[in-house]
């Protein structure tokens, strides 16, 4: 075979001077266009890239399917194949549920959902450069490549499946805002997010009510002394009638395109939840309907997966 090893550098992999977190720059895909035609076989390692100024700069956990992603869409193909160590993604947790359902396809979309949920197998990042080429994405097996794996394409044939699987993830907490008439106040939750943004805070999600607001962040962003002068300032900028904070959430997502042309799927979660007496302290559906969240305590995250599992699988 007639091939050679590439480093990103000569590729034409340029990325943001974020260490951990590098962001491909868009100029480097018409660099990386040009090897296109290459007559040899490119091995370039993954991981990493190179910043404008010449410093080795890496992307954050996943990073090999990040860079296969981004030489996938760059070099324009029909098809990337990306090789794992399992036979492609399944509709839940093996380590929670025994022998969950295979997914043989998934839409981007979905897939992106599941990854922001807590599946590892693909990383949610690497979606963005073959989404925008619409280029399918295939999840195969290295120790069983004759395996069909799990097709990631714009849009699934089998819609007979309205739902493709249970995600959940850990570590979340939660600020409650409560104030009446909170909705006529112009530039509330605008004030909320500035007040974030001081702290330097991101947050996942922002379920509201007329009169209150949720506001979903990873709590590895908290400290004791964050979390006092952080629920001071909203004490005092925002003047609530309630204010408190939850920690030890879970994340728990029922995830498929199809639940727009099924009626009920959010009660049947609801059901099936307080069937098992699992309390949801919130619940989050975006327009789309996509996907459809439930935040409860992380004692209760391998109950709930099974019990919404069970009711939409089997």
């Amino acid at each position: 075979m007639n091939a050679r090893y590439i480093d990103p550098q000569e590729l034409g992999i340029i990325v943001s001077d974020e260490p951990l977190n590098a962001r491909i720059l868009s100029s480097s895909y018409k660099s990386i266009n040009r090897w296109r035609n290459s007559p040899e076989v490119l091995i370039i390692p993954g991981f990493f890239g190179y910043t404008e100024s010449g410093e080795v700069c890496t992307f954050s956990r996943g990073g090999s399917d990040i860079t296969g992603a981004i030489i996938a869409a760059a070099m324009e193909v029909d098809l990337y194949e990306n090789f794992t160590d399992v036979n492609g993604i399944s509709a839940a947790h093996p380590g929670v549920i025994h022998h969950p359902e295979p997914i043989r396809e998934i839409t981007y979309r979905e897939m992106r959902e599941l990854s922001y949920g807590g599946f590892s197998i693909f990383h949610d990042e690497a979606l963005m450069p073959s989404y925008r080429a619409k280029i399918p994405v295939v999840i195969k097996n290295t120790n069983d490549p004759n395996h069909p794996g799990t097709l990631i394409t714009t849009e699934r044939k089998n819609k007979d499946q309205p739902i493709v699987g249970i995600a959940s993830d850990s570590g979340f907490s939660m600020i409650y805002l409560n104030k009446y008439l909170m909705n006529r106040e112009v530039g509330f939750t605008l004030r909320v997010l500035e007040i974030f943004k001081e702290f330097g805070l991101n947050y996942e999600h922002m379920p509201s009510g007329i009169d209150d607001i949720s506001i979903i962040l990873r709590a590895n962003q908290l400290t004791p002394e964050i979390e006092e002068e952080l629920l001071r300032k909203i004490a005092y900028v925002i003047d609530p009638d309630e204010l408190r904070i939850i920690h030890n959430l879970s994340m728990v997502m029922i995830v498929g395109e199809g639940m727009k042309q099924r009626v009920g799927s959010m009660a049947e979660g609801t059901a099936a939840l307080a069937r098992k007496k699992i309390n949801i302290e919130m619940i989050n559906q975006g327009s789309s309907e996509v996907s459809i969240m439930f935040g409860i305590h992380e004692d209760r995250e391998q109950d709930a997966i099974r019990t919404l599992y069970y009711t939409f699988f089997e």
